[in-house]
């Protein structure tokens, strides 16, 4: 069962053992121009958004994340992939992302200042992984269409996106749609390079395309922001251990739902609820 994946860390070694966060080098992003090409097609690139030591390190550090991913084997479609959820209870590797002021200046132009982690995966799929069905990412939320965006979702490459391996298709505007799509709408196959970031809105129709190569994976991270008074896809609470949480960033706490928001929400006797997480620890 792992084979596959341990042959998926051959295909790029990893060299940046010794690297640290400071041998990175972050380009400037423009980000009213990302949030414009949200609002008007649902969905923006950014492909330059890591450098290489950074993926490099990146892949060094989830490699034992990727390896512990296993697969299925089906006769018809081959090796289909299996995503790791709750990765910040597995990893202090992606920690650097998640606060990157880049990222989340992209995110506040979407959303707004009152936004959190939802979720974050690590995402590898292989030969013969299977087209996904069309969705949108918000319909777990019952709020009439359209409405403002509640959610955006983004993937950071660590290996290159292509339509052969199965590079997300995205519908153009859809955001704006109100009724379902219909299942042979044309796409936009979102291809970039290793290092490049894709953001799109919620209510974006989209699906990750089907690997059609014998050899290559597509690596990648995935990080889910929604509004911070919205329900997270992945319980930070209780996914990530309090021990964990304690030694996070206080950054990286507040974003994962350790602060106040909208005036008091989320309180634990009106304080900040790491707070109490703390002062439990210590008894």
């Amino acid at each position: 069962m792992l084979a596959a994946s341990r042959r998926t860390a051959a295909l790029v070694p990893c060299r940046a053992r010794h690297q640290t966060a400071t041998d990175s080098h972050k380009l400037p992003v423009n980000i009213d121009q990302a949030a414009r090409r949200i609002r008007e097609d649902g969905y923006a690139v950014v492909p330059d958004f890591l450098d290489e030591p950074t993926v490099e390190r990146l892949r060094c550090g989830l490699a034992p994340v990727f390896d512990a991913i296993g697969s299925r084997m089906d006769e018809d479609h081959g090796q289909q992939t299996l995503h790791t959820h709750n990765l910040l209870a597995k990893t202090r590797a992606v920690d650097e992302v998640l606060v990157d002021d880049r990222l989340l200046g992209l995110i506040e132009a979407v959303l707004g200042p009152d936004f959190q982690v939802s979720g974050v995966a690590a995402m590898r799929p292989g030969p013969g992984d299977r087209r996904q069905r069309m969705h949108q990412d918000d319909g777990h939320y019952p709020i009439p269409r359209p409405h403002p965006p509640l959610i955006v979702n983004t993937l950071i490459a660590l290996d290159p996106f292509t339509a052969e391996n199965g590079a997300t298709e995205i519908v153009p505007g859809s955001h704006r749609f109100t009724e379902r799509v219909d299942p042979e709408v044309p796409t936009v196959t979102v291809e970039m390079p290793t290092g490049a970031l894709l953001l799109w809105e919620g209510a974006v129709w989209h699906r990750g395309g089907g690997n059609s190569t014998h050899n290559q994976y597509r690596r990648s991270i995935n990080v889910n922001f929604n509004l911070a008074w919205l329900k997270q896809r992945e319980n930070q609470f209780v996914g990530v251990p309090w021990e964990v949480a304690v030694e996070m960033p206080e950054k990286l706490q507040a974003l994962i739902g350790y602060k106040l928001t909208n005036f008091g929400l989320g309180t634990v006797d009106y304080r900040n609820p790491i707070e109490t997480v703390r002062q439990r620890l210590s008894h």
